[in-house]
């Protein structure tokens, strides 16, 4: 049992020396790395008043857009546009099968020719007869058919005015024509399908004027005015913004799923305009009040999993990561709820690698 003990001891002592030396170096090391300064550029946190800033999601239309329909029943003959395609006022659109109006509006015609003729042959009858009866060359009774005569023309030839307009309306919903300059968006028939009254053909909108229909939560709708001015931005345009102005807002939402609605008309702006494009997804924002924030750039923040941090000093000049809580974006800047005071001094950037307790110095 002696010789075991007498053998383990030098293992033993070895062992300790080693842990010895190797806790030396340690402490050594650790006072190095806490001796090193590590360069920052230092902030103070401020707590400043700033705009409050509401954002509301909305859908880009086209101020005059329209579907186009006709009041007749007819089979589609031709088609003479496709969605995409920019037509001018006027232009002819749709053409839908008239045979039968033209048939009748070749009858019309010729009634109308035939009313024509009668109400000129009686008011020349009319006039003789009035010549007459100022001589007394015609009787009371004379008279009295004449007018009656003249009348029943007049009355005739009128009817075949109107049942030339009718005709002439019926044509023009025949011939589906372009109400303004614009562009086609949509199609929602093909050539030999049945129109009916009040089905959409064709829709046509216009790009000279846009608007952005913005849905307003009921916390949000009462501070909202008309005229306001808003900020308008576009994701699809890599975030660039436009001004707008609030020139309509719904105060029901009974049918517009349980969310109010207004109407943001885009500012004259025709370079950012020819990249607009009915359906783009907007962010409208609109200030209104103020309040105190501390914002501090969103570079100075430290992100570990889902945590956010960033690094405050303390009295003796060493970086303290703080978890911190956020809030609005505004900028490059963002919002610190919580683990940031008024007044407190952190690290906006270094030049080196931070880690919590290491020595700093302001560059």
């Amino acid at each position: 049992m002696k010789t075991n003990r007498i053998k383990k001891a030098p293992l033993l002592a070895a062992l300790a020396l080693g842990i010895l030396i190797s806790a030396c170096g340690n402490k050594d090391q650790k006072e190095v790395v806490s001796e090193t300064k590590i360069p920052v550029q230092l902030a103070v946190a401020e707590l400043t008043e700033y705009p409050v800033v509401y954002s509301f999601s909305g859908k880009l239309e086209a101020e005059k857009q329209s579907n186009l329909s006709t009041r007749m029943m007819g089979q589609v003959s031709r088609i003479y546009v496709k969605p995409g395609q920019k037509v001018k006022q006027g232009d002819l659109l749709l053409q839908i099968r008239n045979q039968d109006i033209l048939a009748k509006k070749a009858q019309v015609e010729a009634n109308k020719v035939e009313a024509q003729t009668a109400f000129e042959s009686a008011e020349k009858d009319l006039k003789r007869f009035e010549a007459l009866y100022a001589v007394n060359s015609a009787s009371d009774k004379e008279m009295d058919d004449i007018r009656t005569h003249y009348q029943m023309a007049k009355a005739r030839l009128e009817a075949a005015n109107q049942m030339e307009k009718e005709v002439g309306e019926s044509l023009r919903y025949a011939s589906i024509r372009a109400p303004y300059s614009g562009v086609i968006t949509g199609k929602y028939v093909q050539e030999g399908d049945m129109a009916n009254p009040g089905m959409p053909l064709l829709s046509i909108e216009s790009p000279s004027q846009w608007k952005v229909i913005a849905r307003i939560p009921e916390a949000d709708i009462a501070r909202l005015k008309l005229n306001d001015s808003v900020k308008v931005r576009f994701n699809a345009l890599d975030g660039k913004e436009m001004d707008g102005v609030i020139a309509e807002i719904n105060p029901s939402s009974a049918n517009t799923g349980n969310q109010f609605e207004a109407k943001v008309i885009l500012a004259e702006e025709p370079e950012q305009k020819a990249n607009l494009y009915s359906g783009m997804y907007a962010t409208v924002f609109y200030e209104k009040g103020s309040q105190p924030l501390v914002l501090i750039p969103k570079t100075a923040l430290v992100n570990k999993g889902q945590l956010v941090g960033l690094y405050a000093v303390g009295q003796t000049g060493n970086a303290l990561l703080r978890w911190v809580k956020t809030g609005k974006t505004y900028g490059d800047s963002i919002e610190i709820l919580s683990g940031l005071a008024d007044g407190e001094t952190y690290i906006q950037s270094s030049n080196g690698k931070l880690f919590d307790g290491a020595l700093v110095e302001n560059k």
